[in-house]
């Protein structure tokens, strides 16, 4: 922003800038008072903070040095005073997102000031000033929402939602994910665990969403087992948030993907809030169709409530004393904001027809058939603040989130019953306390104390057997429970800001404690018994259910299932950034970070794990030494931002970063489950071809064969005590002694053009590469019956020459994992300018990776004795070639809005192959074996398999002849995506601060059903009367929420003041 004075009138242009714990809180205020008294009194945290910047001129263009320039918070009316330096420049660091008004002054020049400047977080904020001689004020207001359009201080690939994108625009359950969808390079991806059911996750660089760290008021809100975030907010207490997708600052660590920083809102020195009610129902939806048969379509039961509000403003504390209370004067110092969510959802999932009636025949076995299964859904979410202004150089301010909610079933599927259903419960709780203090006018510092704490629970009150069927038909104990996951965290961090002449120098610390990270996972926590025929089919038999030999396979598990990591982890993180305005035009920014890891990847039970101690037993090199924590991740990174004209108007922009990752605790889970004094693992696994088979495994403790046992007559089994050693044949799992953090390496190249003083057009090169991914290697497969006649297990020799049980396969946790991405976006944004705004964003993109997505978890390669063979790479199952999103508001007369989001994208990848074939004749612990084609017939990928079908030697004899080979990763495409949301919105005015909104929101808004790359990919799918090869199966994000499978709308009314 530029404001010129001329005589008593003026101008206004623009230039380039962007901009369950038992007491929470006395953990975190006793932890700041050892910050206190460690540090002494050391404003907000980079990661939650903006800055305002400019340079002061007269109206001959000459600089004006020690010109002094004052800014004020709108909200709380505290204030900072800089002066210019010899080159007119002045700058004012950490500030808090929001507004504030500008003054400036100089001897002999009129005063100029300015109101409603906004500084959004993560953006400097450009405020030049030109001065005329004189004595006169100028005042200048600037219109309330317009915010820069350039930042050319910006050196990385980001987008800043602001408090108007969060109010305006259409959010499908509160969840301000859905805006991370308009970032350039982001897309919705799916839910990649239970936990992240009904999060928006998003990825970005092909990857699945785990490499996204977010921070909450500089607070880690970040998932420590299985990666991304954790916890939801009221969606009134947000105030803004920015998402980098690329090539972010020494600021943010511990991703290798992308940044996430949100701030929440503070109170004021006038009272304001909001009370808002939504409520989408069935009638307002449209049916869906099903996903394997089209001409399905349902549009079963659903509710949805969501209500809540805030209020925020001065906070005037009591005080006691002679003559009766009376109350500090605190009401211009001290406010408060506090906001609660209510979401009550009462949803269903349709059983299927033949499910449901072959589940009626099973009553008499203990089935509880239903046409439905109900999957309610309630959830608090609470957000409370405080901040206080001791003087004119220190303020503090202390934020507290609590979130809890309970979910029914949302492990059961379509054909199961209601014995199958479980309870979700989460407790979340963030908090901070951050000192912010001006040391002096060009020294700022923020000291922060952070709490996170998490306990998801996922278990069944039915403890019965688990009874399956052909077709995944099942009752009884569902065998994903239970399963828990917990952590508790405790966060410190300071920010020091030091303006001196042309450069900005940032340096800080931040240090974690994670004292409890852990959890444990109890599969097929019952007996498990497998009928060979559909009920249907049984009850043709004289003997029913209780025909001999008609169950053909039992399961039982049992040993302790705890995954706790011994002694917690800790995380310390330290960076240096200078921000070097080199000249007028042109900014340096170069930064070092440095993070480290303690015990993250379990190195204090490694030595004690059962498979570590066998394969040492034998030598093998992976037990040569135990893995450690990693000491050179060293994150330098380097940016420009050019000026060309120096009028903001055209500008270059580009840098090299490296990111380092994290660890994070389901990598080195089940190496960790093996040092318990029992081991979790399946005590029996028995099967049969069924009725007669004299082959047949006996049932344990009845010396029956399971071929002439009797469901219901002969007893069950006797399920044996948990071992305390591996059993043989048992899987291993053990980290790699050299595993490594992931890490990229980001380059970007761009270039601003501001169109005119409401628009701009942008053009953004990036180009990633990821190393040292996660990669799970069988060191112990069978030998390759393409290259050898034995099946043999390399290491089956040496274990029983060592006289220690010969395990099966043998699972390495390696960070052997690469990919890469190259991406070119293409924005154009708008402010609001003759009533309409917009944000849209093309990306033209290619990632690649061996065999998985970028960025991976546990990703095994088919081939695990050529895990970077030409047919593991391929393009990522969240490669899109070509996306489109879009985001805007139209503000008609008579107080009506408009706002939609668009997105559309080109088809994302799967796999063609065989995953019921082993063609390589490897086992178990290996990826989907992809197509074989003939050589001269590469794009036919079904050739091979209408002429050999199902016969695995003849597909070995044609590679061993070099006429076939393996068709690469990720070989056909799926279904376009195309999604259009929109609100729409009535305003009625009452008064001066008061407003009601009647609210219309539709999600999906064209009915279209969106399936992705969710489609069958195996070709054994090609036979039958009904073929499903190359079909869909099921919808884009299958396991997430917040995306919808048809038409659904929501109304609502919002009262503000």
């Amino acid at each position: 922003m530029k404001i010129d004075q001329q005589g008593s009138e003026f101008c206004i242009t623009r230039t380039v800038g962007s901009a369950l714990v038992r007491n929470p809180f006395a953990s975190v205020l006793g932890a700041f008072g050892l910050l206190l008294f460690g540090f002494g009194l050391a404003t907000a945290q980079v990661t939650a903070s903006g800055a305002i910047g400019g340079t002061i001129r007269d109206n001959n263009q000459a600089v004006i040095s020690n010109a002094s320039v004052t800014i004020t918070n709108k909200a709380t009316g505290t204030s900072r005073t800089a002066t210019t330096n010899d080159s007119g420049e002045y700058k004012f660091d950490l500030l808090p997102a929001g507004r504030y008004d500008v003054k400036v002054t100089a001897s002999g020049f009129g005063d100029v000031a300015a109101e409603n400047v906004e500084v959004l977080v993560g953006k400097t904020s450009t405020f030049d000033v030109t001065m005329n001689p004189g004595v006169q004020t100028a005042n200048v207001t600037v219109t309330a929402g317009e915010t820069e359009l350039v930042n050319k201080e910006k050196t990385d690939i980001s987008l800043n939602i602001t408090p108007r994108d969060v109010q305006d625009l259409p959010l499908n359950g509160r969840d301000l994910g859905n805006l991370a969808y308009l970032a350039p390079g982001a897309k919705p991806v799916d839910a990649y665990d239970p936990t992240k059911r009904r999060i928006s996750v998003f990825g970005v660089n092909g990857s699945s969403g785990r490499n996204v760290n977010v921070t909450v008021n500089g607070i880690d809100n970040k998932d420590n087992t299985v990666g991304g975030p954790v916890m939801q907010f009221p969606l009134e207490a947000i105030q803004e948030f920015v998402i980098s997708t690329q090539r972010f600052s020494a600021f943010n660590g511990r991703s290798e993907g992308a940044a996430v920083n949100v701030v929440t809102k503070s109170g004021g020195s006038e009272y304001h809030g909001s009370v808002f009610y939504f409520l989408r129902d069935k009638k307002l939806n449209a049916s869906q169709v099903k996903a394997t048969n089209q001409s399905i379509k349902t549009n079963p039961p659903f509710n949805r409530k969501i209500w809540g509000g805030s209020i925020g403003g001065p906070l005037h504390l009591p005080r006691f004393g002679e003559g009766g209370p009376t109350h500090y004067k605190t009401g211009r110092k001290t406010f408060f904001f506090f906001s609660l969510e209510r979401q009550n959802e009462a949803t269903s999932i349709p059983v299927e027809a033949d499910a449901f009636a072959e589940l009626t025949l099973a009553q008499s076995i203990g089935a509880r058939p239903a046409t439905v299964l109900p999957t309610p859904y309630k959830d608090w979410r609470v957000n409370a603040r405080i901040d206080h202004t001791f003087n004119s150089k220190h303020n503090l301010f202390l934020s507290y989130n609590d979130q809890s909610n309970i979910g029914l079933n949302d492990q059961a599927t379509p054909r199961v019953d209601l014995t199958q259903g479980n309870f979700t419960k989460n407790r979340l709780q963030l908090a901070n306390v951050t000192l912010n203090s001006a040391l002096s006018s060009r020294v700022v510092n923020a000291a922060t104390v952070g709490y996170q704490y998490w306990n998801n629970l996922i278990d069944s009150e039915n403890k019965v057997p688990t009874i399956t069927f052909p077709s995944g038909i099942q009752f009884g104990t569902n065998v994903n429970v239970p399963q828990q996951s917990y952590q508790t965290k405790y966060q410190f961090k300071d920010d020091l800001s030091i303006t001196r002449g042309r450069h900005t120098f940032r340096t800080g610390f931040d240090y974690v404690w994670e004292r409890k990270l852990g959890g444990f996972f109890e599969f097929n926590p019952t007996l498990e018994v497998d009928f060979q025929e559909k009920p249907s089919q049984i009850l043709t038999r004289p003997q029913g259910f209780s025909t001999p030999g008609i169950v053909i396979g039992m399961t039982a598990t049992a040993g302790n299932p705890y995954f706790d990591l011994p002694g917690g982890a800790k995380m310390f993180g330290v960076y240096f950034q200078d921000d070097w305005k080199f000249k007028r035009n042109l900014t340096l920014n170069l930064g070092l970070r440095w993070d480290k890891d303690f015990n993250l990847i379990g190195t204090q039970a490694q030595e004690k794990s059962r498979t570590y101690l066998e394969l040492k037993a034998i030598n093998h090199p992976v037990a040569r030494a135990l893995p450690h924590d990693d000491n050179r991740d060293f994150s330098p990174r380097v940016g420009f931002a050019w000026d060309i004209k120096g009028n903001g108007r055209h500008i270059i922009r580009g840098g090299y970063g490296l990111y380092f990752g994290q660890t994070f605790l389901n990598i080195p889970l089940f190496m960790i489950q093996q040092i318990n004094p029992t081991i979790f693992v399946s005590v029996f696994s028995i099967s049969s071809a069924g009725p007669g088979d004299a082959t047949a495994d006996f049932v344990p403790g009845t010396g029956i064969r399971l071929s002439n046992w009797r469901y219901g007559i002969d007893p069950f089994p006797t399920i044996p005590p948990p071992p305390t050693q591996l059993p043989a044949g048992s899987t291993g799992r053990i980290m790699d002694p050299d595993y490594r953090n992931p890490y990229t390496q980001q380059w970007n190249l761009g270039y601003s053009f501001q169109l005119n003083s409401y628009s701009v057009l942008e053009f953004d090169f990036t180009h990633v590469l990821a190393l040292h991914e996660s990669k799970t290697v069988n060191i112990n497969p069978q030998l390759r019956l393409v290259a050898n006649e034995s099946s043999a297990r390399p290491l089956s020799a040496a274990f029983a020459a060592a006289g220690v049980p010969v395990l099966g396969r043998v699972d390495l946790e390696t960070s052997t994992g690469r990919s890469r991405y190259d991406g070119l976006n293409v924005t154009y944004r708008r402010r609001l300018q003759k009533r309409f705004s917009i944000n849209a964003t093309y990306t033209l993109a290619h990632a690649l990776a061996y065999n998985g997505n970028s960025a991976a978890f546990r990703n095994r390669a088919f081939d695990p004795f050529d895990f970077f063979g030409p047919w593991e790479l391929g393009p990522t199952p969240n490669d899109t070639r070509h996306r489109f999103s879009m985001g805007g508001l139209v503000s008609l007369p008579a107080g009506f809005e408009v706002a939609p989001i668009v997105q559309w994208e080109s088809a994302r990848p799967y796999t063609v192959g065989y995953p019921n074939l082993d063609v390589l004749g490897v086992g178990s612990g290996r990826g989907t074996s992809h197509a074989v084609v003939f050589n001269d017939r590469r794009d036919d990928l079904l050739a091979t398999f209408n002429a050999f079908g199902t016969t695995t030697s003849l597909y070995r004899n044609c590679i061993r002849a070099g006429q076939c080979s393996f068709a690469p990763f990720d070989n056909r495409r799926g279904q376009p995506f195309f999604q259009a949301d929109v609100r729409v919105t009535k305003n009625f005015k009452i008064k001066e601060r008061a407003n009601l909104q009647a609210i219309f929101q539709v999600f999906d808004l064209t009915n279209r059903a969106n399936f992705g790359n969710n489609f069958d990919g195996n070709i054994q799918d090609t036979l039958g009367a009904n073929p499903t090869f190359g079909k869909p199966i099921n919808f884009i994000t299958p396991n997430g929420v917040t995306l919808p499978h048809s038409l659904s709308a929501e109304i609502g009314v919002r009262f503000t003041f």
